[in-house]
């Protein structure tokens, strides 16, 4: 970006140059969620609706109708039974996160650099990697998890319990038995850790992995993705959940987050907003010394089925089917 004075931009007024800098971090931060992040990029999550006149994000659920068995026959000019289609709601109320960042006059003096340019760049990557990490520990929280090799708890899991292609293969079974749905392509996905990547790639029993250079049909590849194995197509973030737990309490014990769709929820009630503050630009600083720059937003996530959950009436309560499935496992030291 190059350098640009608020005379160029605007010979009689800050507000040009406060705009340009606040659209500055905006498409930044898109930019950030479309191309960088895994947990909050768009397409792996639902979207939730705020209810004007309350503090709450709410998802609505249309629970399957129970099949037919063998023995609901019809009698004969007998009235057939009805099915009552139901609505269940799940709901939580969003927090709000912000921060500021100052740059003196001096500072701005002094730098060679467009300090302006480079604190909108950085505070833009802050505001979606806070967004991502919020999500990724809200779903990490579910409690559907199985252990590597078969282990009990996490406090059982021991050094040589990794993720192995036998591991996502009994996940993806127990997925399919649990009758959660794939996404349109037919395939899970999955969050993994780099560490965990290396051990899954580098399998060498007899099961194998698919890179995404190999897929049998045209496939758009997803943010981090490394590639399909067994139905999963594996995205790779660092900022993957991690623990420390296992046997002696020492281990590095990695969540890899395997899921169909609408597994989880998010949902804002006031969008990430950003603000610039020119020097003097308050009663705070009278004589122009800082610049301020911050961001604002009120979001947050819920897993489905372990939400707050209730009919619209707000008279009961229930639970849905968890759509994801964590495995907790050790990972080789990279």
């Amino acid at each position: 970006m190059a350098t640009q004075t608020r005379a160029t931009l605007d010979a009689g007024s800050s507000n040009a140059y406060s705009a340009l800098i606040t659209e500055l971090v905006a498409s930044q931060a898109q930019e950030n969620l479309r191309n960088r992040l895994v947990h909050a990029m768009p397409g792996n999550y639902t979207a939730g609706r705020f209810q004007k006149g309350s503090n709450e994000i709410r998802y609505a659920r249309y629970p399957d109708l129970t099949p037919l068995g063998v023995a609901d026959t019809l009698t004969e000019a007998g009235a057939p039974a009805e099915y009552d289609l139901t609505i269940t709601t799940e709901s939580f109320v969003p927090k709000q996160y912000g921060k500021v960042l100052k740059i003196s006059d001096l500072a701005q003096l002094d730098s060679p650099h467009d300090l302006i340019a480079i604190a909108s760049e950085r505070l833009a990557r802050a505001a979606t990697e806070s967004m991502d990490n919020i999500i990724r520990d809200v779903i990490n929280q579910g409690t559907n998890v199985r252990y590597a090799a078969g282990r009990a708890s996490r406090s059982l899991v021991q050094s040589g319990d990794k993720l192995t292609g036998l591991e996502i293969k009994q996940t993806v079974a127990k997925m399919k038995a649990a009758n959660i749905p794939t996404f349109a392509d037919g395939f899970y996905r999955a969050i993994i850790h780099p560490s965990v990547e290396f051990d899954v790639l580098t399998d060498t029993s007899a099961n194998g992995f698919l890179e995404a250079t190999k897929y049998t049909k045209s496939l758009e590849l997803l943010n981090g993705e490394i590639g399909a194995y067994a139905g999963v197509r594996f995205m790779v973030s660092p900022s993957a959940k991690t623990y420390t737990g296992g046997v002696g309490g020492a281990l590095t014990i990695h969540s890899s987050f395997f899921f169909g769709p609408d597994a989880y929820i998010v949902g804002d009630s006031q969008t990430l907003q950003s603000y610039f503050v020119a020097p003097g630009g308050d009663h705070s600083d009278p004589i122009a010394q800082v610049a301020t720059l911050g961001f604002k937003m009120r979001f947050g996530a819920i897993l489905r089925g372990e939400g707050a959950t209730g009919e619209f009436d707000g008279s009961d309560t229930s639970t849905g089917q968890p759509r994801y499935l964590r495995v907790e496992s050790v990972a080789s030291t990279l």
